[in-house]
């Protein structure tokens, strides 16, 4: 029995010896590695640090050569501008101009048919006003002369747009309550009840009484915001049909 204790502290010692140094070899191991990757990066941020210095010179030379590039490109439009007659700001007041047309036509591009015609008089002036900065010696630049034509292109689509002949489509009185009136007053027709002679006057070749529309009629609809004089007339002998058939029966 005391043999066998002693095997067994004899072992026991061994095993214990064998971790112990196991132990200091892997701190050891661990140490010359992190002084290895210490020694990488140490290397590496050297390496990185001459590269952001060269980066920082190429930097400064191309700021140095934008700078020339820009003065020199200053130059050469002070040149064309006077050999032009006109001023730096002119130029910049012009290029506004369009900058801020450019942007109301592609709202106006995003509108249907029946929203453009609201807006008539702004686009007719506009095609206006793109002719006359057609005609200006900014226009002789080729930015702002390509600009200019591919807005009055645009343009040209709206104005073919307000042109475009609108219709509407008679409903059922049961369930569209469709007359005269109130498919005059719908937002995408006039909004405007009172327009209704407009459409009456319009679509005599179909409308014979204002007051009987038949369903599924294609009823054109012509533009403007106001009755013109001769559908103002027409409504006017309506009105008075209207009062007279109203009038009681005189007694003899």
């Amino acid at each position: 029995m005391k043999n066998h204790l002693t095997t067994l502290t004899v072992l026991f010692t061994l095993a214990l010896a064998m971790v112990c140094s196991d132990i200091a070899l892997a701190q050891e191991m661990s140490k010359d590695a992190w002084q290895a990757e210490m020694t990488r990066l140490t290397a590496r941020k050297t390496e990185l640090a001459t590269q952001m210095t060269k980066l920082d010179g190429d930097i400064a030379a191309m700021k140095t050569q934008n700078e020339k590039a820009t003065a020199d490109v200053r130059s050469c439009e002070d040149a064309l501008y006077a050999m032009l007659g006109v001023t730096r700001a002119e130029v910049e007041a012009f290029d506004k101009e369009l900058g801020t047309m450019e942007s109301r036509v592609a709202e106006l591009q995003r509108m249907s048919d029946a929203e453009l015609l609201t807006h008539r008089d702004e686009i007719m002036a506009m095609d206006k006003r793109l002719a006359e900065m057609a005609a200006s010696k900014i226009a002789l630049i080729p930015r702002y002369g390509n600009r200019i034509s591919g807005l009055q292109a645009k343009v040209a689509g709206l104005m073919k747009s307000l042109q475009r002949e609108k219709t509407y489509t008679v409903g059922t009185w049961s369930r569209d309550r469709d007359c005269l009136w109130n498919i005059a007053r719908k937002p995408d027709i006039y909004n405007n009840a009172w327009l209704w002679p407009k459409i009456w006057q319009s679509n005599r070749d179909k409308i014979n009484d204002p007051d009987i529309i038949q369903p599924n009629w294609i009823l054109k609809i012509p533009e403007g915001n106001e009755l013109s004089r001769e559908e103002q007339s027409a409504a006017n002998r309506y009105y008075r049909s209207k009062a007279e058939a109203m009038e009681p029966a005189s007694i003899p």
